[in-house]
Formats: structure tokens, C-alpha cells, sequence
């Protein structure tokens, strides 16, 4: 057998190589082959004996299709963030746990809009949290009172 020339992708002849070597050089069965004794260029799958070598190519699937970018999934509707109740147990409950809470929750709304729904959902939770802390502490403060101010009057010894 005789050495044969190819074409490369970039349509540079290159070689001569023996056929056995045309297929780990890249030659496909539609890349363009000479030998001496050709008339012409032609398509390796064309050459007979050639055509042996590409019997068991594989084809070469198309390139997949580009998938346009899909707006992320959110299923999930914008958090509350608290924000009103919040102020309200700074201003009626309990000093530093509201304000934790006002912290929490003046960020939902900036963390949603960015597109950090993850972390605007945690904030709204923190908010959450700490207003219902600082409403336990309220109200526990005003049981306290109540139950020590009952307490004065029942074991005050009253007045004289």
C-alpha cells in the first residue's frame, strides 16, 4: 500500500502517511486524500481501499443546541420582613431584641430584589424570630411586674 496525503481542517496538506495512521492523524471518511496515481483530491470514504477503515466510525453528532437561559425558579412569593412589627416591639417590648429584629428586617426586601432570595428568606426569618423574642420578653416583663406589684400590695402590710 501506499503513503497517502491529507487535508486538515485548517485545509493544509500534511503527510504522506501509511492508511493505518490516516485514522489516528484525524482523517474522517468526507476528509480530502491523494496518493500518487490520483487524478484528484477525494473524500477519504471515497477511496477503495480506504473505505474499510470507516466502516466502524462512529458518527459525530450535530453540536447540542444552545438552551437560552431560563429565569431562575421561584416558586416562593417575597418574604414579609416583619419590618412594621419589628418597630413596634423596639418601641412597646424590649429595647435591644427589637432592634435586632429592625436590623433583620430592613434587609429582606434589598436581599429580594438582588436576586438573594436564599438569604432574604433567612432574614425575614431572623426578623421573625427576634420580634417574637422581644414580645416574650414583654410580656414576661410585664408579668413580673404585675405579680411583684401584687405582691406589695398582699405582703406590704398595707398603709398607715
Amino acid at each position: 500500500m501506499e503513503n497517502y496525503f491529507y487535508l486538515n481542517e485548517k485545509n493544509e496538506q500534511k503527510g504522506p502517511v501509511s492508511p493505518e495512521e490516516l485514522i489516528s492523524n484525524g482523517v474522517t471518511r468526507n476528509t480530502l486524500v491523494w496518493k500518487n496515481g490520483m487524478a484528484q483530491w477525494l473524500p477519504a470514504g471515497e477511496v477503495h481501499e480506504l473505505a474499510k477503515l470507516f466502516t466502524n466510525e462512529t458518527p459525530t453528532p450535530p453540536p447540542f443546541p444552545p438552551t437560552p437561559p431560563q429565569p431562575p425558579v421561584n416558586n416562593n412569593s417575597k418574604p414579609d420582613n416583619w419590618l412594621v412589627w419589628a418597630i413596634l416591639s423596639t418601641i412597646l417590648c424590649c429595647l435591644p431584641l427589637g432592634i435586632v429584629s429592625i436590623i433583620y428586617a430592613t434587609k429582606v426586601d434589598n436581599l429580594w430584589n438582588s436576586g438573594q432570595q436564599e438569604e432574604a428568606i433567612k432574614a425575614s426569618n431572623m426578623a421573625r424570630l427576634f420580634f417574637f423574642l422581644a414580645l416574650g420578653g414583654g410580656v414576661l416583663a410585664v408579668i413580673i411586674g404585675f405579680i411583684s406589684g401584687l405582691a406589695s400590695v398582699i405582703f406590704g402590710g398595707g398603709y398607715y
